[in-house]
């Protein structure tokens, strides 16, 4: 377990310390959550779904570029989701060539299953903490949590 430094840090240091936190955290979390993927599903669907779940209504052009795919690539791999059962795509209803992109019920269970093997994965690895450590770590990332999002200011 990381322990407090001994002596006092400065905002460079801390900087430091959460840009060596942060990225191999969030890989961690990403490699555990595409490991509970289900059966049969891509990264590229399986990031499709989520980027769905946290944007709904998004258009095909927003789901394209973070998929980093083209429009066609990203058409065919909605198609397969709706195929699949995943997602609907359904026609806006002011723009008539805009689609709207929503999760099924069994699109967002897939998601929901692979969120909770992914929390039972990280209270593993919290197990070994007392209730004074798992405070200060709770404590610490909400700390974080509303000063990035404060944003520029």
């Amino acid at each position: 377990m990381y322990h407090e430094p001994v002596e006092e840090m400065t905002s460079d240091q801390v900087a430091v310390a959460i840009l060596e936190t942060i990225p191999p955290s969030m890989r961690a979390i990403r490699e555990q959550m595409r490991s509970g993927r289900a059966a049969g599903m891509s990264v590229a669907q399986f990031r499709l779904l989520l980027f769905v779940r946290r944007h709904p209504g998004t258009s095909l052009s927003p789901l394209a570029e973070h998929l980093a795919a083209s429009l066609p690539a990203a058409s065919q791999l909605v198609e397969r989701l709706v195929r699949a059962g995943l997602v609907t795509r359904e026609q806006h209803a002011e723009e008539r060539r805009r689609i709207e992109l929503r999760l099924t019920d069994a699109g967002a269970a897939a998601l929901a299953d692979c969120d909770a093997r992914t929390r039972a994965w990280l209270c593993e690895r919290l197990s070994g903490l007392d209730e004074a450590e798992l405070d200060r770590l709770a404590v610490a990332l909400g700390d974080l949590r509303v000063l990035l999002a404060r944003g520029g200011a």
